[in-house]
């Protein structure tokens, strides 16, 4: 009897203590990112039939045993977890790039297109007030400073135009890097993924503890899903599978590589838009960084470039429309005041005052009439007649700010709705996985008392069995 005693306070010392290893263990990384708390499993043993050592006999030894020890995770919880952050993170990647046009713009201000455009058209109308100015001959001269100023602000709206363009292009070719930096991660956590995959199903098949395995894998795909909205489906075998928009990244310990392809900028993006390739298959990811920074690339960053061309052709074209309809202050036909193509290209084709067609005809009579006419090009309704009858650069300017900013608060609002079902989410794992202190502080508590009642059960037995001796 005294040998079945010692037998089950040895068990259960080597138990509490095997427990109390792992709950030391999880106060240790209780502030370990991606740490899954485990727990030790205990259960009551007996030896087979006929193995007593001092008797022969068909006695059993109790006692208990740790079998194992678990992690304490949800794969529901944590797939909800990934796509929640998944989804956020294709948000906040969105938001970025049109948050640094929105400071490009510097709209509304003094200093925006729309404050110039305005300076500009103005000024034509203060020329059309007072073209002429007295001579030293006694006859009219051009009013050659109210001229120079008409043709600065134009130059500034030109180079703001060309400044713009050039902008959103190399907003685009930093999403562009961005989006090859994203890729070339996604290809590292995805090696790791394979490789970590192989180790689990080798220390699976060995009957080895695996939960550190676990943990830093579960890691490695959680890196995948905040880049990409990637999902992960267990296997029979221990490992998982990864896809992307339901392309395969990584299945077992084998992976595929993903690429970037299409043009790297602006200009080719429309005939050869960016996209995402695993291996020799395109993927879509509805979630993640990659997600947002695609929606940049092949929506937000080329729309906003195509408007800014529509902007300064509208210009150029709604002006070189009345200006080339006038006469100069020597009688000369007036020609294209503007020139190029578009944001990147518009330039201004005068070079001198002497070019502007400031009077609607020609003569001795310099009534500055057509410069008035290129100054009422400030209103809308007479762009829009001078464009026959489209809608005048101004409002295509000010209706593209106005859904850039919109765009961008609703952007906001969903990232800041996002987080809190993050949030949610992130509390509904840790409340599983997550270490609670007064849990393992209780549960240390517990088996240490475990440990002290097992050691006095050895001490107790190992005094019975003294009696005996000495009665015999």
């Amino acid at each position: 009897m005294s040998f079945n005693i010692l037998g089950n306070g040895l068990t259960g010392l080597q138990a509490s203590q095997q427990a109390l290893n792992v709950v030391s263990q999880n106060i240790a990384n209780a502030a370990t990112p991606g740490y899954v708390r485990q727990r030790a499993i205990l259960e009551s043993q007996q030896t087979a039939p006929g193995t007593n050592v001092y008797t022969g006999n068909s006695a059993q030894f109790m006692g208990v045993k740790v079998t194992g020890v678990e992690r304490i995770s949800s794969t529901f919880k944590t797939a909800a977890l990934n796509s929640a952050v998944g989804k956020q993170e294709a948000l906040e990647a969105q938001a970025a790039p049109l948050d640094n046009i929105q400071g490009l713009l510097q709209e509304p201000g003094d200093t925006g297109l729309q404050a110039g455009i305005t300076e500009f058209y103005q000024s034509w109308t203060t020329l059309g007030n007072n073209p002429t100015t007295g001579s030293s001959n006694g006859g009219a001269a051009l009013n050659g400073a109210a001229a120079g100023v008409v043709i600065e602000d134009a130059i500034s709206i030109a180079t703001q135009l060309n400044s713009l363009s050039q902008g959103v292009a190399e907003e685009f070719g930093n999403q562009y890097a961005n989006l090859e930096g994203i890729v070339e991660q996604v290809n590292a956590a995805a090696t790791k993924v394979a490789e970590l995959n192989q180790q689990i199903m080798q220390g699976t098949a060995g009957g080895n503890n695996i939960n550190a395995l676990l943990d830093q894998r579960d890691s490695a795909v959680t890196d995948i899903v905040r880049l990409t909205g990637a999902t992960a489906t267990p296997l029979d075998n221990g490992s998982v599978q990864v896809a992307v928009s339901g392309v395969t990244l990584v299945s077992g310990p084998a992976t595929n590589t993903m690429t970037v392809g299409g043009a790297n900028t602006i200009e080719e993006s429309g005939t050869n838009p960016p996209s995402l390739m695993i291996g020799t298959v395109k993927a879509s990811p509805s979630g993640g960084q990659a997600a947002g920074v695609l929606s940049a690339l092949n929506t937000d960053l080329p729309e906003i470039s195509g408007r800014l061309d529509i902007v300064a052709n509208g210009i150029r074209d709604a002006v070189n429309s009345v200006h080339s309809s006038g006469y100069t202050f020597d009688g000369t036909p007036g020609g294209e005041f503007f020139a190029g193509e578009g944001a990147k290209g518009l330039t201004v084709a005068v070079t001198s005052p002497e070019e502007l067609a400031i009077s609607s005809q020609a003569g001795a009579s310099v009534d500055g009439s057509n410069a008035l006419k290129l100054g009422d090009l400030v209103r809308d309704s007479e762009a829009s007649a001078a464009l026959g009858g489209a809608e005048s650069p101004q409002s295509q300017y000010a209706r593209m700010v106005t859904g850039i900013g919109t765009r961008l608060q609703s952007l906001n609002t969903a990232i800041e709705s996002q987080a809190g079902v993050v949030a949610t989410a992130q509390a509904a794992v840790d409340s599983e996985s997550g270490v609670d202190l007064n849990e393992e502080l209780t549960n240390m508590i517990l088996f240490q008392r475990s440990f002290q009642a097992n050691s006095r059960v050895i001490s107790a037995a190992n005094e019975m069995l003294q009696t005996l001796i000495g009665m015999v």
